[in-house]
């Protein structure tokens, strides 16, 4: 058994054959392995978690429903397996925490194990030899998470530059085709396999392989779409009981490769800056004006969204994709909104809360079947922004700042309408929330400038609390890693960039970032890389970020 060759070398070969120096046709067996010798070492209940991973990565890539594209192609790179003591028959890899500290599987096409020339992980990403990949991919390759991450730049940049997809000639318009794809539909369905073929595993037209790898990636489609639930899991979450979310809106984002960033520039105009990893360059435009606040933008499907306050009131929105370009509208009239808006995609709907002139924390929500933006309102006693978040049983949360400083939590659930209580006390600063797993936790800093944090589970016995850090002021930002450490950044007093982090086992630590920032934070993670920007007192957007790889905090200066 073999694994196929793949990935980077693939790619390379197909442009190569661009440009009209096409190699010979490899007899079948020096290519890779035939497709009736392949076999899967993953039972369907033991893929079905894989599956999941790999829906969710894409939908926080923002491919919303189609992430069955790149499971199919896991399927028939390695049957999802990712480890080798899953798939013995292949070479062992260097070792991947995702293992428990065990081997990666490694392809074994390339000759020798001892070579060292296979690709590695569930997509068979191969740039020469283990240190080669390693070397080009990073340390990330070696998780289930960075393989996925990968895949989804490489599938782009893919679909992108092959010659039988249409309509996909950029890196924007190659996202939005793979959102838009239909399985059902046979030529973009022999549009995707085709360029899987040719461009993934290197095989051309006219050569031996072309007809059995077509049908093999067919049914690798196939099978990734059948064997866990069918469209609905990829659509849904499976079984039609969810609807897929991201996480809450924020100042920056991913889109689709590309780093992005929005803010006001403090004269009311909403500024976006983008750095392209192609050109390694940082682009900036306006998006819209008359605004106040800070905006909060998310990316729904193929579209970017920013969402903000008018100076009149009003609850601004602006969008972008790819086929239609910028366009803008009014979800609110002037004299709607006090307070900045807070912003998230659910399944299919996009949803803002805001807190009005009389302190009422107000809802809109726009769907395919709603006939428009339509509004409710959730509670009242509250200032600031508010903080969003959807938890796996559809349940959508709202946490505010009560006026008297407490922390004000409203929920709506599928049939039971909305609900509220109160978490905790002493406030001065607007609260930042999240779920992970089963768990909801919030931070918010003090009157005396201690960052607390509060959490609920089903086992914590009610809303728990701890104090985190000390010396912070404003609104916190946070994520989750995929090892589930819990990271807070928060701007410190005389303007740096605090950050503590809890991890599993370790408890509570900290570290400083940075200095000479005037505004709040937002902090997202990228792949296994920690990102972090924030405003200057001139105005420009500064930016830091954390390598794995290096061990290493970097920074850089956006512009204004």
């Amino acid at each position: 058994m073999t694994l196929r060759t793949t990935t980077a070398a693939a790619f390379t070969l197909a442009l190569v054959a661009l440009a009209g120096c096409a190699p010979s046709d490899p007899t079948e067996d020096e290519f890779s392995e035939n497709a009736d010798d392949r076999r899967d070492s993953l039972s369907s209940a033991q893929k079905k978690p894989r599956y999941e991973r790999i829906r969710e990565a894409a939908r926080d890539r923002g491919i919303q429903r189609n992430g069955y594209l790149f499971a199919g192609i896991a399927n028939d790179e390695t049957g999802l397996a990712m480890c080798w003591s899953e798939a013995q028959w292949a070479c062992k890899g260097p070792a991947s925490p995702d293992c428990g500290g065990g081997p990666i599987i490694a392809g074994s096409a390339d000759g020798p194990c001892s070579d060292q020339q296979g690709g590695l992980g569930m997509f068979q990403f191969d740039a020469g030899t283990y240190s080669q990949t390693i070397s080009k991919y990073g340390n990330a390759v070696l998780t289930t998470e960075g393989q996925l991450s990968s895949a989804v730049d490489y599938v782009v940049r893919m679909v992108r530059d092959s010659d039988y997809t249409t309509n996909a000639e950029t890196d924007a318009k190659a996202f939005a085709w793979l959102n838009n794809f239909d399985v059902n539909n046979p030529t973009l369905r022999d549009q995707w396999i085709k360029t899987v073929v040719r461009y993934y595993n290197g095989c051309q037209p006219g050569w031996s392989c072309w007809s059995s790898r077509y049908q093999t990636y067919s049914e690798g489609l196939d099978l990734a779409i059948e064997e866990p639930g069918g469209l609905d899991f990829w659509a849904t979450g499976g079984g039609g009981s969810t609807s897929s979310q991201g996480p809450e809106g924020g100042l920056a984002f991913l889109y689709p490769n590309q780093q992005h960033l929005v803010h006001s520039d403090g004269a009311g105009n909403v500024r976006h800056h983008w750095w392209d990893g192609n050109e390694n360059k940082i682009f900036t435009d306006t998006w819209g004006t008359g605004t106040a606040g800070d905006p909060v933008s998310f990316v729904h499907g193929t579209s970017q969204h920013v969402f903000a306050r008018g100076t009149d009131g009003s609850l601004k929105h602006w969008f972008w994709d790819p086929a239609n370009g910028p366009r803008n509208d009014v979800w609110a009239a002037g004299g709607s909104i006090a307070g900045d808006p807070a912003a998230i995609v659910i399944g299919d709907y996009e949803d803002v809360w805001a807190v009005d002139q009389g302190g009422k924390l107000q809802h809109w929500f726009w769907g395919p079947d709603t006939n428009g933006v339509q509004h409710d309102t959730w509670g009242q006693g509250v200032v600031g922004r508010p903080s969003v978040f959807v938890t796996k049983d559809g349940a959508q949360h709202a946490f505010a700042r009560g006026t008297g400083g407490t922390l004000e939590h409203w929920w709506w659930t599928p049939g039971g309408g909305i609900s509220h209580d109160t978490w905790g006390t002493g406030l001065a600063g607007d609260p930042t929330a999240m779920t992970f797993d089963e768990f909801q936790a919030v931070w918010a800093v003090d009157g005396a400038g201690n960052l607390q944090h509060w959490y609920w589970g089903p086992n914590t016995n009610g809303v728990q609390h701890d104090t985190w850090g000390a010396g912070v002021v404003g609104r916190p930002s946070v994520f989750v890693t995929e090892n589930g450490e819990q990271h807070a950044f928060v701007r410190g007093k005389n303007g740096t960039v605090e950050h503590w982090w809890w991890a599993p086992g370790a408890g509570i630590s900290h570290d400083t970032w940075g200095n000479g920032i005037a505004k709040d934070p937002t902090a997202i993670t990228i792949g296994a890389q920690q990102h972090v920007w924030a405003l200057d007192s001139a105005g420009h957007a500064q930016h830091w970020f954390w390598d794995p790889d290096t061990n290493s905090i970097k920074h850089d200066d956006w512009g204004k």
